[in-house]
């Protein structure tokens, strides 16, 4: 409600071109607060320059590439509980991943590691419990969110917009395929 009441407070003092700027920071930093769905939509939304001003295009464009990550332990985990710890350190050894992947996204990151043969691999990692966020996300943008957009008259239809995206999401999350 933060974010939205500065914009109200802005536009009703006419200083809506003048704190554009740290606006779009703040909605830059909520997106990334609210997780993975909605960094997502600030993503699609950075490339919509027929729908938002420049400045906000500029802001959400961080959402591209300076997600934060999450730790190399819980990155550990997550392979654990898929390959099994053992299988794990026959891959890659005991020393585990880098402290550090050398990329983070809305949906996982990635690790430029070795195996224990020397093999130089990549280690794609989904960010704990995807699923279960999307999944709950999806539910709530099309049962709460729909009808609340109809409401205020929000063109569109965001229940199948976000039926749309759980689909992609879905699909983006199979590293398999």
């Amino acid at each position: 409600a933060g974010f939205v009441a500065a914009l109200v407070i802005d536009a009703a003092s006419g200083s809506l071109n003048s704190k554009a700027e740290q606006r779009a920071k703040q909605l830059t930093a909520l997106l990334t607060a609210l997780g993975p769905t909605f960094i997502k939509a600030g993503q699609s939304a950075s490339i919509r320059s027929d729908l938002l001003p420049p400045t906000y295009i500029t802001g959400l464009t961080a959402l591209q590439d300076q997600v934060p990550p999450f730790s190399a332990k819980e990155a550990e985990a997550i392979l654990d509980e898929e390959l099994g710890e053992m299988a794990r350190k026959r891959l890659f050894g005991s020393a585990g991943l880098p402290a550090r992947p050398v990329a983070a996204a809305s949906l996982g990151q990635v690790y430029k590691t070795k195996l224990l043969s020397g093999t130089p691999v990549a280690v794609k990692v989904q960010r704990p419990g995807m699923l279960d966020i999307i999944a709950l996300d999806m539910h709530l943008i099309r049962d709460y969110g729909a009808p609340i957009g109809k409401l205020f008259g929000v063109p569109g239809d965001l229940a199948g917009t976000a039926e749309e995206w759980a689909k992609g999401f879905v699909a983006e999350l199979d590293y398999a395929r």
